[in-house]
């Protein structure tokens, strides 16, 4: 038997969801197929630090990296289509797997989708006003299958020009792979303290996150015999200071982890929602602005659904506020094997293609 190949096209701005998602199925299609060969094609550098399992992956300039080098613009392009050019022609998957945009969100797939026999497009909740932009909207009609990972809550259904399997939230591991809170806590060096907030900025990316994420930690740490706050920062982080007396943490993956927190502050990015939603952390969500992603309405959402509480400002008393709320908070829970029934469906549209 010949092994099947698969190319994952992922690329992320801000944050890492895009490359987490099809990190997640990469891993899920190991499990149920013996002879697979995978290939990341990515710009984000934040790749070597999710892959928890080894993939072999290509990658050039993320256009603000390619900028810092002195690169215009058109010559940066250039190099992303030959190298994903050259990568498929090389490669020669069966199967390519692509994250939310069709032919990327720069255009990187304009013109080679169709050189890969089956394509399927993962496609996460895009804002309504701006689904017929050009990055969500171009290419769709060259993709065989969407694959739509859910997002609890009222979410009206996106109209694609394709078939479309809803599968439960796709993000890297499930809960019921994280450790023990005792354990957990051991590995991050938190033990012997009495409550716990996680404070996270998202990917990384967004220094504007960041200085949230740190002034929710300080309002935290304000709190008279409160929590022991805990600013997490992404993948992604680079020079962004931490407030003096607020302990940091660079861990990634963090989500095997998560059990160790009593509460979590977060923005509202799907990856994160989803990972600290699955570990059952009493969440509070707070929404950035993003171009294509309604983080605004994702916190509504999981406010709505009981999963969540959404901050719509950080200071003082809506941060103490939330924290008292998070020691009566129930333990959320949402769906899993997203990423499962995602692999599933693409073994069933590999299987139409070579019966």
């Amino acid at each position: 038997m010949r092994p099947m190949r698969a190319l994952l096209f992922a690329n992320d701005g801000l944050g890492a969801g895009h490359l987490a998602r099809v990190l997640a199925i990469a891993r899920a299609l190991r499990r149920k197929v013996a002879l697979l060969e995978l290939m990341l094609a990515t710009t984000s550098q934040a790749d070597a630090l999710l892959a928890v399992e080894p993939i072999a992956s290509v990658r050039w300039p993320a256009p603000v990296m390619a900028r810092r080098s002195g690169w215009p613009d058109n010559r940066r392009a250039d190099v992303a289509a030959r190298v994903v050019r050259g990568a498929i022609e090389a490669f020669r998957p069966h199967l390519l797997v692509t994250d939310t945009f069709p032919f990327g969100p720069h255009g990187e797939l304009s013109g080679v989708v169709r050189r890969v026999p089956r394509r399927a497009l993962v496609r996460r909740s895009v804002r309504p006003d701006r689904a017929a932009e050009a990055p969500p909207a171009s290419g769709l009609r060259d993709y065989e299958l969407a694959i739509v990972p859910d997002d609890p809550g009222r979410l009206a259904g996106e109209a694609l020009p394709m078939p479309v399997v809803r599968v439960p939230p796709i993000t890297l591991f499930e809960a019921d792979e994280g450790l023990g809170r005792e354990e957990a806590r051991e590995r991050l060096g938190l033990t012997g303290q009495e409550r716990v907030i996680l404070v996270c900025s998202g990917g990384g990316g967004d220094d504007d996150a960041a200085l949230d994420a740190a002034r929710a930690a300080e309002a935290i740490a304000r709190i008279p015999r409160g929590p022991c706050p805990v600013l997490a920062m992404g993948p992604l982080a680079r020079g962004v200071s931490t407030p003096r007396g607020i302990r940091r943490l660079e861990q990634t993956p963090l989500q095997p982890l998560l059990a160790a927190f009593d509460g979590a502050i977060a923005p509202a990015g799907y990856n994160l929602a989803h990972e600290l939603a699955k570990a059952g952390v009493p969440l509070v969500l707070f929404a950035r602005p993003r171009p294509y992603d309604d983080q605004e309405g994702r916190a509504s959402r999981f406010e709505h659904a009981g999963i969540a509480r959404a901050l719509t400002r950080i200071d003082d008393e809506t941060v103490t506020a939330a924290v008292a709320w998070m020691e009566r908070a129930p333990r959320p829970s949402i769906a899993a094997g997203g990423a499962d029934r995602a692999a599933e469906a693409l073994l069933d549209l590999v299987a139409q293609g070579a019966a």
